[in-house]
Parts: C-alpha cells; structure tokens; sequence
C-alpha cells in the first residue's frame, strides 16, 4: 500500500488528540535538528532503515503540515511514527490540541523569455552614372559643285546623232541564253546542295533520369488529453525532478499544455497548477462507456457500507462542507493537498474540491479484483486497478499492497 493511502486510513483511525501528541513530540524532538532515522530510533527506541538519514528540523516539519505533505521523506517518518501511537502517547503530556488552517500552496512563477526582434541593415542601390552625350555627325560636302539645269542643257544641244550600228554575229547571244540557264539551274539547286554540308540543326535530346517523389510523411496529431495508466503516478514541477507536485490514481484525466521529449506537461485545473509525467505512465487513448449509471449506483447499494448516509451516495456530489457535517456529522479526521481536501469518516473519507464534494472513497473493503470484474467489461484495468466509466460516474477499485482494497466513486464533469 502506497504511504499516502496508510496516512488516510491512520486519520480514519486516530483521533486528533493522539495526532496532536505525536506532532508535538515530532516538533521537540526535531528542535535542534537531526536525521530522521535518529529521530525515530530515539522516539521509539527501535530501528527503521527505510528512513532518510537527511537532516530536518522542527521548523521542516511544522512547514509541512501546513503546506500539503508534499515531502515523501517527511511523509514516511510521519506514518511510521502514527503506526507506532501507542508507544509515543504512553510517555506523553496531552498538549492542548490546536487546529491548524490549511496555508495555501504558493503557485510556481514561469518566467517568460523576451526575444528582442532582430535589426537588418538596408542596403541602397547605387546610383547609375549617365551616359556621355553623343557627337553629331558631320553633314557630307561634295567635292565638287554640281552643274545647274541651264548647263546641262547647253551640254545636251552639243551631243552629236550615232553612227549606224555594225551587225555582229549572234553567237554572243547563245551565249547569253546558256548563262541566264546555268545561272536560273544553279538558283534552284543551291538549297539542295547546301543542305549536303550544313551539320544537322536538330538538338540531341538527353533523359534526364526521373526524380522520384518524396514519400507523405504521417502528421503527428498533437495530443490534447491524456489518462493516468499507472497506480500513484506522481507529478514534478519539472521533468526529471524529484520536486513532487501531485499524485496522481490510475484513470484520472487531464488536459495537456506542452509535450517535450518523453514528457507531457499537465494542466492540473486549479489556480493555474502544472505537473510534468513521463510518457509511460498515461494512456492516450480511452475506452468508451462500459457500463450503465444504473447498474454503477446497484452495485453500491450492495456491496459497500452505506451505514452512514441517509440517502444514496450520488446525492452527497457538489455539497460543500458545511451541507455535508449537517448531513453525516463531524469528521474524525482531515487532511489536504495542492488540489483536495478531505474528511475522513470511519471506514471512508469524502474529496472536496472547490469546497465541493468531488468523489468518496470506502477504504478497506471486502471486494477483490475478482469479485469486481464481475461488473463486465472494465474500461481499463491493471495489475493494482480497474476502472468502470458510465455516462455519469467513474467506479475505480485499487488493489494495495497487503491486497487490501479501496472504491472510489467519482461524478464526471463537474
């Protein structure tokens, strides 16, 4: 059984007188400081090697009363010591009990980093220089002056008839005729001819080897809620820090802010609080409806303690604190983390959320792991834990370490 689940069954147990004592006998036993494995051997005169040997004082211990029992070091000392109360309250003064007011949990401040936008220089293009003018062109001058009209026609009155011409013989004629022939077949055989030694003008073409296309790569759909697969699952304030936020039960959901690497950062839903886990320890997928609110409210009525209710357990979802002792009494116990409070009963305790009844749990049940899976097909289910979902309820059983069982019935979407 995981230690936070003893703390709650030795609240149910121990009424807060003796819890007080203890405490007291916790403060001045730690005064000056000491390890926590000294400080339980000297209480209890026996040995516990399972315990820290760092040094706390009493200024440690009253700090983590008041601020969630968030330390497990402390947490185990806590336990061992209430598992030991008859021993510690034999030898003790009763003190005067003193309640003490739940200190609200200081929020982890993220600071933002700020980018100073980058500055490019402008470079300007220069300027072209213009062309020279260019130099008109010198007009022609004749060399000599040409002759007018009037001068011209002295010349033509001069010109003397010809003499009558000599025949010739028509040979030069022949010969004319077999030149215009050669030169008209030359004409039209030239482009068949020139053709022989122009080189071929037509282009070699080269294939070009085909460029396959790139395979579609899958989009990996960014996760946005995701389920606790593992029993206790803690939550840190950062991944690979040992600084535990929250723990966390198999089959509680969360909305996811950031992933990074093998972890996933949570929104844990109240005053903006955040928790990293590691991969392995959620579950992306969920199974739907399983069961009835019918059949979830039947099994209650017959299979746990209801002594204490005057009316059935889903009537008691959304009272505040107040409703609630008016209903069922006083608690005999109270304890609280960075997300709940509870009030402890015999034999159950109820989480309060938002000052709200979130689920109640019956601790130390007669139901086994077997006896439950009766119910039907679970939504999900593990070695130490099965979950049912209805519409409206979550029914989860936990398996603990001495296989002791414990029920937790949760109203979904409150």
């Amino acid at each position: 059984m995981h230690v936070s689940e003893r703390l709650l069954q030795l609240y149910a147990t121990l009424d807060r007188q003796t819890r007080d004592i203890i405490q007291q006998r916790i403060e001045t036993n730690l005064a000056d400081g000491k390890s926590l494995a000294a400080s339980y051997h000297e209480l209890t005169g026996e040995t516990n090697d399972s315990l820290s040997a760092e040094e706390k004082s009493a200024t440690d211990f009253s700090n983590w009363l008041k601020e969630g029992k968030t330390d497990v070091d402390l947490l185990s000392y806590y336990v061992a010591l209430l598992e030991k109360s008859e021993v510690l309250q034999s030898e003790a003064v009763v003190p005067q009990v003193v309640e003490s007011t739940p200190q609200p949990v200081a929020e982890p401040i993220v600071s933002k980093a700020v980018v100073e936008p980058s500055h490019e220089e402008t470079v300007e293009p220069e300027t072209d220089t213009p062309a020279e003018a260019t130099l008109p062109k010198p007009r022609y001058v004749p060399e000599s002056t040409i002759p007018s009209r009037t001068e011209r026609m002295k010349s033509h009155r001069e010109i003397k008839p010809a003499r009558p011409r000599r025949k010739k013989s028509r040979g030069w004629l022949v010969g004319l005729i077999a030149i215009i022939l050669l030169s008209v077949g030359g004409y039209a055989a030239y482009p068949m001819v020139s053709d022989l030694f122009k080189p071929s003008s037509t282009p070699t073409v080269t294939e070009e080897p085909a460029t396959p296309e790139p395979e579609p790569v899958a989009e990996t759909k960014a996760l946005e809620e995701v389920w606790i697969g593992v029993k206790n699952a803690p939550l840190v304030s950062e991944p690979d820090s040992e600084d535990v936020v929250y723990i966390a039960d198999i089959g509680d959901r969360y909305d996811v802010l950031e992933e990074r690497d093998d972890a996933l950062l949570l929104e844990l839903g109240l005053n903006e609080l955040t928790g990293w886990v590691s991969r392995d320890e959620v579950v992306t997928e969920w199974t739907a409806t399983s069961i009835s609110d019918a059949d979830v409210l039947n099994w209650l009525s017959t299979s746990v303690n209801q002594t204490l209710f005057d009316e059935s357990p889903e009537a008691y979802f959304g009272m505040d604190e107040n409703e609630l002792v008016g209903n069922v009494g006083a608690a005999s116990g109270f304890d609280s983390d960075v997300l709940h409070e509870y009030l402890v009963y015999p034999g159950l305790f109820f989480t309060m959320r938002n000052e709200q009844v979130e689920a109640i749990d019956w601790s130390n049940t007669d139901q086994t792991k077997e006896t439950f899976l009766e119910l039907g097909e679970p939504t999900y289910e593990t070695e130490d834990g099965v979950v049912y979902e209805s519409d409206t309820y979550s029914l989860r059983l936990f398996v603990g370490e001495d296989d002791s069982t414990r029920i937790r019935l949760t109203k979904l979407n409150q």
